[in-house]
């Protein structure tokens, strides 16, 4: 019995090549196809809470999902001293500084 897909397999493929894969296994595409299909729906129902909360049972808008993907999103370390030196050498720059 084949499983109606969320997301096509040959788009997954073609992210994960943007991504800088050279080679790809079948089975990571099938995973990571599991993957984004358990992580949409988590975002879907937590914005439908947010949505429920503003009054809405029915219409998920724009902002619960900004809401969603912003409460989400934590840098890592090294995204976060990678932003620190990025501002602080756009600093300089703004300063007049040479680096």
């Amino acid at each position: 019995m084949s499983k109606n897909r969320e997301f096509s397999l040959y788009d997954i493929e073609e992210f994960l090549k943007e991504a800088g894969a050279e080679r790809i296994n079948e089975k990571a595409v099938i995973n990571l196809e599991k993957e984004l299909e358990n992580t949409v729906k988590e975002l879907i129902n937590e914005a439908h809470l947010y949505a429920n909360y503003a009054g809405r049972s029915k219409l998920i808008k724009e902002e619960d999902v900004k809401l969603v993907s912003k409460r989400r999103y934590v840098p890592t370390k090294k995204q976060r001293i990678s932003a620190k030196i990025r501002n602080n050498e756009s600093n300089k720059i703004m300063l007049g500084m040479n680096l």
